[in-house]
């Protein structure tokens, strides 16, 4: 079992949250990031702060691209019994902007798996608008 890496950055999570364990050292430099578990099914979070932005005040479209790998990721992860899983493809929507101080939900769905590919898609939102869904492929190590 590899270490958590904490982050340079230190926010409280939000009431009923709990700091998800960041394996990947970028991944803690944009962080940190949470989670919690609704009727059985993981919800992941962050609070979207300045380093996050664009020159207009939004956040970057490449942080919630981050974003969407670590936990799509994790979600693969899972989905394949704790084997090690990477990146084939992701792909995005922006559907609009957030801001700083904006709490960015995110939440999964493993749509289909075989034996050497899961597939995994997700929507991100603040509060009830959606500003981003996203669909991924991930490969399954190991696995043909």
């Amino acid at each position: 079992m590899r270490t958590p890496i904490p982050s340079p950055v230190t926010v409280e999570p939000p009431q009923g949250w709990t700091l998800s364990p960041l394996h990947d050292p970028f991944e803690a430099h944009v962080g940190p990031l949470f989670e919690r578990e609704e009727d059985g099914e993981r919800i992941f979070g962050f609070f979207a702060d300045k380093r996050h932005l664009d020159d207009r005040g939004a956040v970057h479209e490449g942080m919630l691209m981050t974003f969407a790998d670590a936990f799509l990721g994790t979600t693969a992860h899972r989905g394949s019994n704790g084997k090690g899983c990477v990146t084939v493809s992701l792909q995005a929507s922006f559907l609009a902007e957030a801001k700083a101080g904006d709490f960015i939900e995110c939440r999964t769905h493993i749509d289909r798996t075989t034996r050497a590919i899961i597939f995994v898609s997700a929507r991100f939102s603040v509060g009830e608008e959606d500003v981003m869904t996203a669909t991924s492929l991930w490969k399954v190590l190991g696995e043909r």
